[in-house]
């Protein structure tokens, strides 16, 4: 049996993340303003949820509105978190900064926007499908960003392979206080069905390519690369 009921799991990783978010933000002024940026221009994507309901997944939220909506509180405020951490976990455990580049202060935008084309285009085609679907235009849109920017290939690896490092962790602690509801919420008769020590194999994909591409977003769009802090 659950400690709590299964309606308050979804805020309860919301919670977590947020305990990062924050000890990241006090910590490191300097990374402050990538945070918010990355968090709010992230926060939109909450509706990526919309079509994950009820193909992939269908939890139960405050107030029930993803039952009735497919979206809810928490799809947004999970985004939001999860955008501010992934931007900046390179830059906080390697000790560097972002500097400006000089020239160019346009918004680079191209690879995001592949990757939304990508997804809409998969998804249109494989509506069932919008988990892979949102792990190809993760891929997509990281390549695009690395073909354009090499000198962000080692912080997307980077930050891929850590960041699904933590949200494994983060799921996995999920799982132990709310066990028994990745079989509730998860619908396995359309997703590959394999758990590593209870977390879907597709989350951790999907933490993957999209952390990937996240980490090295502001920096490609806002023309900045990293420094070590002196």
């Amino acid at each position: 049996m659950p400690l709590l009921p299964y309606k308050y799991a979804y805020l309860f990783g919301c919670l977590i993340l947020f305990i990062f978010w924050f000890l990241i933000f006090a910590n490191r002024k300097d990374l402050r303003r990538e945070m918010l940026w990355a968090s709010f221009f992230g926060l939109p994507f909450g509706i990526i949820d919309y079509f994950l309901v009820p193909g992939y997944w269908n939890p139960e939220s405050l107030f029930g509105l993803i039952k009735k909506y497919g979206v809810g509180i928490e799809s947004f405020l999970f985004l939001f978190l999860m955008a501010g951490i992934v931007s900046v976990i390179y830059e906080f455990l390697t000790s560097r900064r972002p500097k400006k580049m000089a020239g160019s202060r346009k918004l680079h935008l191209l690879p995001l926007l592949s990757g939304i084309i990508c997804f809409f285009a998969l998804t249109f085609l494989f509506p069932s499908k919008a988990v892979y679907n949102l792990m190809v235009a993760g891929a997509v849109s990281a390549l695009a960003a690395v073909w354009l920017r090499p000198d962000l290939l080692r912080q997307a690896a980077f930050s891929a392979l850590v960041f699904s490092l933590f949200y494994f962790v983060v799921f996995f602690l999920i799982n132990q206080i709310f066990s028994g509801f990745v079989a509730s919420f998860y619908n396995f008769e359309n997703i590959w069905g394999v758990l590593v020590f209870g977390v879907p194999l597709e989350e951790l994909l999907a933490a993957f390519f999209v952390g990937g591409f996240w980490s090295i977003f502001y920096e490609y769009a806002k023309s900045y690369r990293e420094e070590r802090l002196r």
